[in-house]
């Protein structure tokens, strides 16, 4: 559906927005597969799918120094958008400083996630994009107030796309769990992220997550081999187009957990490679 001009825009909160203490990074020459955004250009539809043997990097760093400035700039009828997020670690590690030495002058795109607390439903602001990447830019600070570096992120390229809105998950160099071979339930109590499936000895059908929580993002990731696993649309799954999943090699989907009381779940497909 495109995008129909509002009558009236609802007000949002204009207090400051919760912001997730870990941020995820990603080189855009390690990503085999981008999602893609909707007619109304903001909600991203699809998971990042990395290249074999690539990963994201998770960074931890100060959430309350945390800034996502959006700008503009332009002459009339030609005016671009520039995203420059900053971030501030503390400290002065040495892998914080063999990552800027690696990562300086590489075209990335980072995503900050927002609204996981007071009981919001969280998602991912991401920032740069496949033809307008960000470049990290480092100011740091070590004297007697503090020792800390400031990640700024210039975005040289210009744009005409706002910061994209991702609900889907991120290619660690390790997933969350493995899943037991012959298993019909995957235990997700390790919270959002990637499980592995592992080849089976028999057919198996995969019926439930067990231990979901409300708004949780969970990958479930194909094992291939003989007998992969398979999902079917029913019961606590909603698949798209209600068809079926085989977690052959390579394969993955992706859902969304709604709470359906009595601490059941209902998991609804967001996206599949």
């Amino acid at each position: 559906m495109s995008y129909s001009n509002p009558s009236i825009v609802e007000k949002g909160r204009g207090s400051a927005e919760s912001k997730s203490f870990e941020i995820i990074i990603m080189d855009v020459n390690d990503i085999a597969t981008f999602p893609t955004r909707d007619s109304s250009n903001v909600a991203m539809s699809g998971n990042f799918v990395m290249k074999d043997g690539k990963y994201v990097t998770k960074m931890q760093v100060s959430s309350s120094k945390t800034s996502l400035p959006v700008t503009s700039e332009g002459e009339e009828d030609n005016v671009s958008i520039s995203a420059l997020p900053e971030f501030s670690f503390p400290g002065s590690t040495l892998a914080f400083e063999e990552f800027v030495a690696n990562w300086t002058n590489r075209s990335v795109i980072v995503a900050v996630q927002v609204g996981a607390c007071g009981g919001g439903s969280s998602f991912w602001r991401v920032y740069g994009s496949q033809c307008a990447p960000l470049s990290l830019l480092l100011e740091a600070q070590n004297n007697n107030d503090a020792t800390m570096g400031l990640i700024k992120f210039q975005q040289f390229a210009k744009t005409d796309l706002m910061p994209g809105r991702y609900s889907g998950t991120f290619t660690l160099a390790t997933v969350a769990d493995t899943v037991d071979a012959d298993a019909t339930t995957v235990d997700v109590s390790n919270g959002n992220g990637e499980y592995q499936l592992q080849d089976n000895t028999g057919a198996t059908e995969i019926t439930d997550l067990t231990n979901a929580t409300n708004n949780g993002k969970y990958t479930i990731l194909g094992s291939g081999g003989s007998n992969p696993a398979t999902i079917s649309t029913g019961g606590n799954f909603v698949l798209v187009g209600g068809v079926d999943w085989t977690g052959t090699s390579g394969a993955t989907i992706t859902f969304n957990a709604i709470d359906a009381g009595s601490s059941d779940h209902v998991f609804i497909e967001i996206s599949r490679t």
